[in-house]
């Protein structure tokens, strides 16, 4: 039975492949899953630390209201991840909506927004169009996209089952211009469509890559007030190119991650995206599913709202965590910081940054 279940976990999580099932036997460095099953075990005895998570990965001033229905993980999906819960790699805390293959809805395709509940009450809000990995669901990312809106955004998150294309990146922009143009939705006039911030994980992180490379001619072709500020690609797969992004980007990484490797979208995007300002870290003890986690034990968390805030509002603690001589992000003991390919970095240009 083992030898059925495992190699089907890693065909329909992880992009990988395996030449037979006896190979779910090999050591960790040959076999991504139990190496992320071992890292998860290690992970979780660590909460997520470091200045950016003590000041920003608690809930915001705000409420928040969802259109997402999310709850235990049913279907053929939730078999998958029951098995992967018992072998660690999952979270408990881990959630889906209904959507195929983890429910009854025959679609794959979903799309949930986030935003505070008094938002009527609020000047228009910057937008973060978020896009999940290969074969995840838009409610595995929950916790992380609730706790953005807390912090004052309108958080969008799709999901095609694929998402490996930019495609719903442009979908969930047509999405949020049309609820800013519905005078009977409840973000009728609140969504700053100029403040949008691309961001991804793992096969949707590589997909940021390409929606922050669209040019404005293109993006006024959904909306003419849309502009890409920022893109924050998490673990991203190599699956894209960087020469062509647009944007400020930072790239998060992590140092326990077996499926996408820190060194590889830093040795892959880095020397493609000179011409931007670009940051990278990678978090001490995340695994790959860090960002599917509760906020606690997500290593990524406080350092996203920061991104968020620099990005979305210019605000001026956030800025202090990339900007200046001895800007935060160095400083911040959840990111690797001793001299090594996988040290918290910058580019010329975004030290050049004031």
């Amino acid at each position: 039975m083992k030898k059925i279940i495992i190699p089907v976990l890693v065909a329909s999580l992880c992009l990988l492949s395996c030449q037979n099932n006896d190979e779910m036997l090999d050591s960790p460095p040959n076999n991504p899953i139990m190496a992320e099953s071992q890292n998860a075990s290690k992970s979780v005895l660590f909460p997520a630390t470091g200045i950016a998570n003590e000041q920003y990965a608690t809930t915001g001033p705000y409420q928040v209201t969802t259109t997402a229905m999310v709850g235990k993980c049913e279907n053929i999906g939730g078999i998958i991840t029951d098995v992967l819960k018992s072998i660690n790699v999952l979270d408990n805390s881990f959630k889906c909506t209904n959507n195929f293959p983890y429910g009854n809805n025959g679609l794959p395709i979903n799309m949930s927004v986030y935003y505070p509940e008094n938002i009527q009450n609020l000047s228009k809000l910057p937008v973060v169009n978020f896009v999940g990995g290969f074969t995840s669901n838009d409610g595995n990312y929950y916790d992380m996209a609730k706790l953005w809106a807390s912090h004052g955004f309108v958080v969008i998150v799709s999901s095609n089952f694929v998402n490996v294309t930019p495609a719903m990146h442009v979908f969930a922009a047509i999405h949020a211009a049309k609820l800013n143009k519905d005078s009977q939705s409840p973000l009728y006039g609140k969504i700053d469509l100029s403040k949008m911030i691309v961001s991804g994980h793992s096969a949707g992180g590589g997909a940021s890559f390409w929606a922050a490379s669209f040019p404005e001619s293109a993006l006024h072709l959904i909306d003419p007030e849309l502009k890409v500020v920022g893109s924050l690609p998490i673990q991203p797969s190599p699956l894209a190119l960087g020469v062509t992004v647009k944007a400020p980007t930072f790239i998060l990484t992590s140092a326990l991650d077996y499926i996408v490797p820190a060194f590889v979208p830093q040795v892959w995007y880095g020397p493609q995206t000179q011409h931007i300002p670009v940051w990278s870290a990678t978090a001490t003890t995340g695994t790959h599913f860090s960002p599917t986690m509760e906020v606690p034990k997500n290593e990524f968390a406080g350092i996203t709202v920061a991104w968020l805030k620099y990005k979305g509002y210019n605000d001026s603690e956030a800025k202090a965590y990339f900007e200046g001589s001895n800007y935060k992000l160095k400083q911040d003991k959840q990111f690797i910081q001793a001299p090594f390919l996988y040290q918290v970095k910058r580019n010329g240009v975004a030290a050049n940054l004031q």
